[in-house]
């Protein structure tokens, strides 16, 4: 998966917003998704949220929001 420069500037700039990206609800500054959200998601996904930025973590945020969508959580 393909991310642009302005994309993974987005996704860093969440982990800095209370507004969870999966539902719509409020997260923990710091945290990528509320505890809903986070707990929705397979081991592996949850797993995967916390590679460092630039080595997977953008890639694993974008795969854990589009798991969330397609299950009808937001």
């Amino acid at each position: 998966m393909s991310i642009t420069r302005e994309r993974r500037s987005e996704i860093l700039q969440n982990l800095g917003s209370t507004d969870c990206l999966g539902c719509g609800g409020k997260k923990r500054v710091g945290m990528s998704h509320c505890r809903g959200c986070y707990f929705a998601l397979p081991q592996k996904m949850r797993g995967a949220l916390y590679k460092r930025s630039g080595k997977g973590y953008e890639e694993a945020f974008e795969e854990s929001l589009v798991f969330l969508i397609d299950r009808g959580v937001k």
